[in-house]
């Protein structure tokens, strides 16, 4: 397999593993339809098949590859939810509106 054909493969399995996720997580933060805890956990056992039949495949193609291919999963898998967690950072630290105050408390 190669050590950089891994990397890359690992790197695509492990955005693949992590865009159920991602997607249902995108959904909440823009509030157009309640998430359910029932896609959640659907989403996250999908995630985790993708994750670990990629990583069983590649270790019955090519065993000295599975670091390599586990590692950038791993790595690429994290990114997405960094990116994620800065999104909603983002979104958590935005000023109230124009009116939010209004209903009698302190303006402190």
């Amino acid at each position: 397999m190669g050590g950089v054909c891994a990397i890359v493969a690992g790197s695509v399995f492990g955005v693949l593993g992590a865009l159920p996720p991602a997607l249902l997580f995108e959904r909440a933060l823009r509030g157009s339809r309640p998430v359910g805890v029932t896609f959640g956990l659907a989403s996250i056992m999908l995630a985790f098949t993708v994750h670990v039949c990629s990583v069983f495949a590649v270790w019955i193609v090519s065993r000295e590859d599975v670091l390599f291919f586990g590692a950038a999963e791993a790595i690429s898998f994290l990114l997405v939810w960094v990116v994620e967690a800065v999104r909603a950072w983002r979104d958590a630290q935005r000023g109230a509106g124009p009116g939010e105050r209004k209903s009698g408390e302190s303006s402190r």
